[in-house]
């Protein structure tokens, strides 16, 4: 009877406080955001996107802080923006095609499954990819706002402007000439805007090994 008063307690206090906020001192880590599908640093380039209204968005696991964790639920912008090595950079559109596309994430998988300052995360797409492949090949489809990855059609594709610039090796992708955008905001300013109505990390992987 002890014990069925102390979980009834225990449930009676999480009602209370909301479920969002129990457990929510371990936090989700950023120690894997150079080798897989990470939920913050999903979630952060998610406010990029949705922020710019692009059709997806990426950014290089240098970008984050490796250190750094964030509550799965109930999070703060602050929380996110710990998780950033450079949230002050400006938030930019690039126009690029699908080919090119496929090509930078050719680039992120090239030391998988060691880990890789240049592995992008990911918003917006879906990549399903083939880990036994030699460098180069390993893409098996994209999935690019819920549509397959088509080599010609020209996407908009929201990032940093040290990205956008050809940061970690991209400038063999993409031209800094090929910027649509510039939206005079950091990435700061954009997870704050998103975290007014959102407080759940993205839990979809981008990345699927197959």
């Amino acid at each position: 009877m002890r014990l069925a008063r102390l979980v009834s307690g225990w449930v009676a206090l999480a009602l209370a406080v909301g479920w969002s906020q129990v457990g929510l001192s371990q936090g989700e880590p950023l120690a894997n955001v150079g080798e897989r599908s990470n939920p913050v640093a999903q979630t952060i380039v998610e406010a990029m996107r949705s922020a710019t209204g692009a059709e997806m968005a990426l950014l290089g696991a240098a970008f984050f802080n490796e250190s750094a964790s964030a509550p799965a639920t109930g999070f703060t912008a602050d929380d996110l923006i710990k998780s950033l090595a450079h949230s002050d950079d400006e938030v930019v559109v690039l126009s690029l095609r699908g080919e090119q596309i496929l090509q930078a994430l050719e680039r992120a998988l090239e030391l998988y499954p060691q880990k890789n300052n240049a592995f992008l995360q990911l918003s917006g797409a879906e990549v399903r990819f083939d880990p036994k492949a030699e460098p180069g090949k390993r893409i098996l489809s994209v999935i690019v706002a819920g549509a397959k990855l088509e080599p010609e059609r020209v996407y908009k594709v929201a990032t940093t402007a040290p990205m956008a610039r050809g940061a970690l090796g991209y400038f063999r992708v993409w031209s800094r000439d090929q910027i649509a955008q510039s939206t005079g905001r950091t990435v700061a300013d954009v997870v704050r805007d998103y975290c007014k109505w959102q407080r759940s990390l993205l839990s979809q992987p981008a990345w699927v090994a197959q």
